[in-house]
């Protein structure tokens, strides 16, 4: 027994550990942002330890155990930020879905934006030929402004906003935006100009590590230089909040799908979603409802959230 409490305290401090690692702000060793965002997996794995130091009466594993779960859970738990505003009457609810090489089911698309009455569509890996077919249909053709053109074929840099109310595209700043296109407009709500940034900065992959980081810096900067006016930042970040990166480039700013966000990648596999990396973030904004759309033929979960422009 002695042996098997040894080897559950162990593991214990190694999940201590691997819980503990979002606090770490580094991009080498080039691992490091996957396990960060295993968090979920780790408190899963927590509780199986918990239950079973309580059958050994392996205390101090038990004990180890309760506090990864809560380091884990402060980089999970989405209670910061929450808009402090009365609801006014100018509606904007916006969906967020990275069509993935444009190969997203459309027919779903379509069905989902007419499901939640969306005024604002932001799609990453967006391509002319899907855009096309969404036009096509009757949900399609509430939109009748867009950020700009995007890939005639298969690609990941194209991304698109659009928007069923009168909008102009808005400059960014040049940077890794320039690579991965993530346009800006603003939208005009019932007078109430809204400034929309459609988000796809690089993945965290070997390659682009340094690339990743500096791109969601570049987002935190951009969106604290337009403080002052209602913003919405939408579409896939490639990272969550157990990244310190994002946390920088949302500061400020509430992540509105709620309190426990849903993990939205990968959704092809054989293992459920585990990281919650698409992301809806407001400010000047308040929140009436969001969720998550399964759409075929994309790895990616579709989120969306139901905003009103702040009376005060």
């Amino acid at each position: 027994m002695r042996v098997v409490r040894l080897l559950l305290a162990v593991v214990a401090v190694a999940l201590l550990v691997l819980a503990a690692t979002p606090w770490v702000d580094r991009v080498e060793p080039s691992w490091l942002p996957a396990v960060q965002a295993l968090g979920k997996v780790w408190i899963a794995a927590a509780v199986v330890g918990i239950v079973a130091s309580l059958v050994t009466r392996a205390w101090f594993a038990c004990g180890t155990n309760l506090v990864a779960i809560a380091v884990a859970l402060v980089t999970i738990v989405n209670v910061s930020n929450r808009p402090d505003c009365d609801a006014g009457d100018g509606r904007l609810a916006v969906m967020a879905l990275n069509a993935y090489y444009g190969d997203a089911d459309v027919a779903q698309l379509a069905a989902a934006v007419q499901r939640h009455d969306i005024d604002v569509l932001v799609m990453p890996e967006a391509t002319e030929p899907m855009i096309a077919k969404l036009a096509a249909t009757e949900a399609g053709r509430r939109f009748t402004h867009r950020s700009g053109q995007t890939p005639e074929s298969r690609d990941t840099e194209g991304t698109v906003i659009l928007s069923r109310y009168p909008a102009t595209r808005v400059d960014v700043p040049a940077g890794e935006a320039e690579i991965f296109q993530q346009p800006a407009m603003s939208v005009d709500v019932g007078g109430t100009p809204v400034l929309v940034r459609g988000v796809h900065p690089k993945p965290p992959v070997d390659d682009w590590l340094q690339d990743w980081r500096t791109g969601l810096m570049e987002l935190g900067q951009w969106q604290r230089a337009n403080r002052g006016r209602p913003l919405v930042m939408a579409g896939d970040f490639n990272a969550s909040s157990a990244h310190a990166p994002f946390r920088d480039a949302k500061r400020g700013m509430y992540d509105t799908a709620g309190w426990w966000p849903t993990s939205t990648w990968p959704l092809d596999r054989a293992y459920p979603p585990f990281a919650d990396i698409d992301h809806v973030l407001v400010r000047g904004l308040s929140v009436k409802g969001s969720g998550t759309e399964d759409i075929d033929g994309t790895d990616h979960r579709a989120v969306w959230a139901d905003l009103r422009i702040c009376s005060r």
